[in-house]
């Protein structure tokens, strides 16, 4: 029965009675302690059905353990951070802890997808953690109705390599940002551009071994954006006007080879002086090229104020002009001889097939140079210090050579006139 509905009869019931004696009103009082102290004890001793806010609930253990929900500052900086290839979680599955990975992160394959127990193949790649944390539930809901699933994402860490005109680094170049998203300006910040050496306009962007993209950093400053997102491990390449801007120089000129330029665009003739010039002598500068990847230009470097230009990645051509020495005299080929360069008196020998032996006199070999003066040289003492050049003349002369049979004629002449002279004296 009711206590308080047993108080209500009982004390109704005595108020509407006479006045009671003292002590029976005592007994009453205390029939009615009796009875309400069961009650009362009861009570005390049952929890409270709706705990008031100062009241501390201990959780179920699996849920203590859950790493949900996330503190403020991350729910802020990784709230609409989407997953990428290499990034990895933590999962929760509330009242399953055999399902539950807290200490053993989960990555996201190269696939984009993940694997768990019980629900296979979630994709993951490019959702945030609560569309990934949705998709689990929804999973996880087919088999165990009563599971709920938290996703904590590990803080993710990209690495980046910055590389060519970057301020050096002790440590190399690679750059490690524990951000959810890595941007080109924040890795270039990080790397430090050299300014004076770095050919900002032709920024590049590798990814997985190819190019990705070409970034005009000048432009993308002017314009304001957008910043292009980067990937775990991308690759960004600065290159320097020095190393990037190169023309190259073949042909009849001092040093022939590759050169770098600072501007977009230089002159012919300055390329040719930066080359050492040209080969006096041996180049023909009316017939000049400039080899672009287009066309060839014919340019004569001999006029003056040639104003042709020449962009990186030109060739200037400079072609040999037709040089020719002339070798005469005691040799078995006497003749005219093409030369790309200075020869010795040696190889001017050699081209002509060599001295007659019969006839000739090394000692006396003649020299005419192109200026008409000329000298007189001993092979044997100068065959390999002097040199030859366009336009000269070698010419080998002849030894005296006795005939005896014209010394016996003349002798046998002699003898006669000098018998008949007697005879007739």
């Amino acid at each position: 029965m009711n206590i308080s509905a047993l108080q209500n009869q009982f004390l109704g019931g005595v108020w509407e009675s006479p006045k009671p004696s003292l002590k029976t009103f005592i007994c009453l009082l205390l029939s009615v302690l009796h009875l309400s102290f069961p009650g009362l004890i009861s009570a005390a001793d049952a929890p409270t059905e709706n705990p008031t806010i100062d009241t501390e609930v201990t959780p179920p253990e699996s849920t203590a353990k859950a790493p949900h929900p996330k503190s403020q500052e991350s729910q802020s900086e990784l709230s609409t951070y989407k997953l990428q290839i290499g990034d990895s979680f933590v999962v929760t599955v509330d009242g399953y802890p055999e399902y539950s990975k807290e200490r053993v992160p989960v990555p996201v394959q190269q696939d984009g997808y993940v694997s768990y127990p019980l629900i296979g193949l979630i994709k993951a790649l490019n959702l945030t953690v609560s569309e990934l944390e949705a998709e689990m539930q929804s999973a996880f809901s087919k088999h165990l109705p009563t599971a709920r699933v938290f996703v904590t994402l590990m803080r993710p860490k990209r690495t980046i390599l910055v590389f060519g005109a970057v301020q050096l680094r002790a440590r190399g170049n690679l750059h490690v940002f524990e951000v959810g998203q890595v941007y080109l300006l924040q890795a270039l910040a990080s790397a430090g551009i050299n300014y004076e050496a770095a050919d900002l306009t032709d920024i590049s962007i590798w990814r997985a071994g190819k190019l990705h993209k070409k970034v005009d950093y000048l432009q993308l400053i002017s314009a304001g954006g957008p910043d292009i997102p980067l990937k775990d491990h991308d690759t960004i390449f600065i290159p320097s006007v020095f190393e990037q801007r190169p023309v190259r120089v073949i042909g009849a000129v001092v040093a022939p080879g590759i050169y770098p330029i600072t501007a977009p665009q230089v002159l012919a003739s300055q390329v040719l002086k930066i080359a050492g010039g040209s080969r006096t002598d041996f180049a023909n500068l009316h017939k000049s090229e400039i080899i672009t990847d287009k066309e060839r230009i014919l340019v004569d470097l001999a006029a003056e104020n040639v104003e042709a230009m020449m962009e990186p990645g030109d060739t200037l051509y400079v072609p040999l002009a037709e040089a020719k020495i002339s070798v005469t005299g005691a040799v078995e080929k006497p003749g005219q001889y093409v030369i790309i360069e200075p020869v010795s008196l040696g190889q001017a020998i050699a081209m002509a097939g060599g001295f007659n032996e019969e006839r000739a006199n090394p000692k006396k070999c003649l020299i005419t140079r192109a200026d008409g003066t000329e000298e007189e040289l001993d092979f044997n003492q100068m065959h390999s210090d002097v040199h030859l050049n366009p336009q000269d003349q070698l010419r080998v002369r002849e030894r005296t050579r006795l005939d005896w049979r014209v010394i016996t004629f003349a002798t046998s002449f002699v003898n006669l006139l000098v018998t008949v002279l007697l005879r007739y004296n």
